[in-house]
């Protein structure tokens, strides 16, 4: 044998030695001398895909993920691996929020191996973070069904399912997971959000304390608890949920801002307010929007002198209630922008407190600080006893008011007649939207009572009143293009009913007469008790007595209306 074939044997044995040193610094997860290792084998020999892949997995496993898909790719290109390996690469792309590539590695990985469990318990979480549940669902029932003795693809299954809207099949999905592992505390968490979602607070309640008594820990249990006490109108078990949350985790910005609902709701003002300002914290929220700008948001400083931008934070209702604080605003020295929702441009146009209007899209000019109009309130200190709420504080145009009286024509009975504009329905998108919109049907007692003209102030569902009411009401929805033609028509009426949308703020701040119907668990502007508004003097509120119950509400409402219409008469 020569040299060169003696030396050349010897160099095979060294790469196999470091080879095989490299694999098992992995094995046991020394990643970091397991990376140098396959390092040192690609330098002596760049074409062993094994090396190739190890290197890319110990660089995984290191957390340098962008670094690590270049390796596992390289070596999957060149024909290393099967069906575990090419799901690996999809793991990695997964933790490197390159969601369409994990699902290509997982498809590859199941297409190179159809019993291949992992790559569809894989496929389906992708497809969960990539908002296609029905595709997540396929998956995941592909993995339970080739491996039914698998509590997370259950679990996860069930997830999937509630992303769906099929809370029922979901609770089964948990049952299954529960059934193979009776210690999985996160299948109970989730058995407890889909119960909730089924309006089940009180199952939703057992499911949430099973998890929190196998793991103490889980906070986003004790959190989602605290919400169904809530909704059971247990404030203060509740308010204990939250703070057990925040003493553990004290930058909680959900718990806090849970904590402050459950104070507002209870009148708790001075309480609640810091609490529920954390909710500017949460950049992911689907609700609160704070704007970020450069310059800081206002936090009581001293603004003699200075220029103010104050703009909307939600939705177009919470903007009606809490114009009323840009006077305050202006009074502390400050030159106040406001920029308006386009819908209330017209509405806003003379609106008090403000030196500059703008309308959505507008070019902002320059300001030293900027506030949402949500946080007016904390930083004015409003307790409920100075609520600024002394009267009407918006003014429908007189020359519009004028067009809507030519409109209307005369009242079919000038002596008896009452004008009565209707809401049932509010925003579908609305997170409480299925509690407080009502069955239109219910009103038709109100509608053809006698003596009232009924009007329909409902937009965005054409055609329903004429619908369900027919002659019986008056449908004007086409012609309510913006709030201030809404606000003129309310001052041609003599009374509106309506649910807990922006159409009670509008004829609140107005100074209108106004009946709100209310939900067993209201939003936390209305308290919990009470016919009376502290922030509006001209409304009054009718309260479920009992959830999903509005015949008793509005059979109150009859009454007070046949009352009313006496009186008027």
């Amino acid at each position: 044998m020569s040299a060169d074939s003696n030396n050349g044997e010897a160099g095979a044995a060294d790469i196999l030695d470091l080879l095989n040193a490299a694999l098992e610094h992995h094995r046991f997860e020394r990643f970091e001398q397991a990376a140098e290792g396959f390092f040192k084998v690609l330098q002596a020999e760049p074409r062993e895909i094994k090396a190739l892949y190890g290197l890319g997995m110990s660089l995984h496993r290191l957390d340098e993920n962008e670094k690590a898909v270049e390796f596992v790719k390289d070596a999957l290109e060149r024909g290393y691996g099967g069906a575990q390996e090419h799901c690996n690469l999809g793991i990695i792309y997964l933790q490197l929020d390159r969601l369409d590539e994990a699902v290509e590695c997982y498809k590859r990985a199941i297409a190179l191996d159809g019993n291949f469990v992992a790559g569809y318990f894989n496929l389906g979480n992708a497809y969960r973070d990539l908002k296609k549940p029905d595709d997540a669902i396929e998956a995941l029932h592909a993995a339970v069904t080739l491996k039914p003795d698998f509590p997370q693809a259950w679990n996860n299954l069930g997830l999937a399912m509630h992303d769906a809207g099929r809370f029922e099949e979901a609770l089964e999905c948990y049952n299954n997971a529960l059934n193979g592992k009776p210690d999985y505390a996160a299948a109970y968490l989730n058995m407890g959000n889909a119960l909730g979602q089924m309006g089940r607070p009180d199952a939703a309640a057992v499911s949430f304390q099973k998890a929190i008594v196998l793991d103490r820990t889980l906070f986003e249990a004790h959190n989602n608890l605290g919400n169904v006490l809530k909704d059971l109108e247990r404030f203060e078990a509740a308010a204990a949920c939250y703070e057990k949350v925040i003493q553990a985790e004290p930058e909680n910005f959900g718990a806090h801002k849970n904590l402050g609902i459950v104070r507002l709701v209870q009148g708790d003002f001075e309480g609640g307010w810091p609490e529920y300002s954390w909710r500017r914290r949460d950049p992911d929220d689907p609700v609160f929007r704070v704007r970020a700008y450069k310059q800081p948001l206002w936090d009581g400083e001293d603004l003699t002198g200075k220029t103010i931008l104050a703009y909307p934070e939600q939705g177009l209702g919470d903007t009606l209630q809490f114009v009323r604080y840009l006077p305050m605003l202006r009074q502390t020295g400050a030159h106040v922008i406001f920029d308006a929702p386009l819908p209330m441009a017209r509405l806003f146009k003379d609106l008090d407190g403000v030196d500059t209007m703008l309308q959505s899209g507008d070019t902002i000019p320059p300001f030293d600080f900027h506030i949402s109009l949500m946080e007016l309130p904390r930083l004015f200190h409003t307790t409920l006893e100075t609520i600024p709420a002394g009267g009407a504080y918006l003014k429908a145009d007189d020359g519009l008011i004028g067009d809507w009286a030519e409109r209307l024509g005369q009242k079919q009975d000038p002596k008896q007649g009452l004008r009565v504009g209707f809401v049932w329905g509010g925003n579908p998108d609305h997170a409480n939207d299925r509690n407080r919109s009502i069955d239109p049907e219910l009103f038709t007692p109100l509608v053809e009572a006698p003596g009232v003209e009924a009007f329909s102030l409902l937009v965005g569902r054409d055609g329903e009143a004429e619908h369900v009411f027919g002659d019986a009401i008056r449908d004007l929805a086409p012609q309510l293009t913006d709030f201030s033609e809404t606000a003129a028509a309310i001052a041609n009426l003599d009374v509106v009913i309506s649910v807990d949308t922006s159409v009670v703020h509008l004829a609140g701040a107005l100074g209108a007469r106004v009946w709100t119907l209310l939900p067993f668990n209201p939003d936390w502007r209305w308290m919990m008790e009470g016919d009376a508004s502290p922030w509006y003097p001209t409304m009054r509120l009718y309260r479920q007595a009992r959830k999903k119950t509005w015949e008793s509400v509005l059979e109150r409402v009859a009454e007070d209306l046949a009352e009313l219409g006496g009186n008027t008469g």
